[in-house]
């Protein structure tokens, strides 16, 4: 009877399990696809005004009339296909290895922000690569190692930012006395917001490589001061929905599903 009991207890764990994973992937999936039209404007956008194809302003602007009047062919176009893919990767990693440790009664923190990172890292810089390529103006070549190098210290920056240092951040304002919606808002949007002031640079300095690979240093410092304000005001605006928004869509459609799941089990 021990045993019929402890083989049903183990059943039921693992449909816990399952339907867990389920809700992560679902969660991921919808809170991705909301924010991937928007991410998809300013990246393509920046990607353009740092080959020198058009000016991001101009970009934005006509790729967001282009977005609205034709949704569907927007929503199927290779720029769309990378950010939506991308960001689904990323928290579906986070939110399935997050549900397997807790499963497991482990704390595997830093293994799932080593996954998520890779998984983050890899997806971005081969995204960044491809909206190089394909919204230049240079003939499509390789990517500078230096580029990938460059753009991985950028996005493991980020990816600290908001998936290890909100948890920190919100421990400390918990004990500080502040309310749950207003830690998690601070903590959620302002520490990758507060991160793209740095990255920028990193950013920029990458792309130019690839753009303009003969360029001297005086020229790209240049590049970079004409671009700061404008890069980073767009990455702010970026980061804010792709990392800050979606996290806390993710978040609560994940612990909504639960709650609706796990009923039943």
């Amino acid at each position: 009877m021990d045993q019929a009991f402890a083989v049903e207890h183990d059943q039921s764990s693992v449909s816990v399990l399952a339907s867990r994973f389920g809700c992560d992937l679902v969660a991921a999936t919808i809170s991705s696809f909301s924010v991937s039209p928007f991410i998809t404007i300013l990246d393509r956008a920046m990607a353009e005004n740092a080959s020198g194809k058009r000016s991001l302003m101009h970009a934005i602007k006509e790729l967001s009339a282009w977005g609205v009047r034709h949704p569907i062919q927007f929503c199927k176009s290779q720029g769309f296909r990378w950010i939506f893919g991308l960001y689904t990767a990323t928290y579906a990693t986070a939110n399935t290895m997050g549900s397997y440790f807790e499963w497991k009664e482990q704390d595997g923190q830093m293994l799932t922000l080593g996954a998520t990172t890779m998984v983050n890292m890899t997806s971005v810089i081969a995204k960044d690569s491809a909206f190089a390529r394909m919204y230049g103006v240079v003939k499509p070549r390789p990517f500078p190692l230096a580029s990938i190098g460059l753009f991985a210290i950028r996005d493991s920056l980020t990816v600290v930012s908001c998936f290890h240092a909100p948890k920190v951040i919100s421990e400390k304002l918990r004990d500080l006395g502040v309310g749950e919606a207003t830690t998690t808002a601070i903590a959620q949007i302002g520490a990758p917001v507060a991160v793209q002031i740095l990255s920028t640079p990193l950013h920029l300095l990458g792309l130019d490589l690839y753009n303009h690979p003969v360029a001297d240093r005086q020229a790209r410092l240049q590049f970079i001061q004409r671009e700061y304000v404008s890069s980073t005001a767009a990455r702010v605006a970026r980061v804010g929905p792709a990392f800050g928004i979606v996290g806390i869509a993710n978040a609560s459609m994940r612990n909504s599903l639960r709650a609706m799941t796990e009923r039943d089990i």
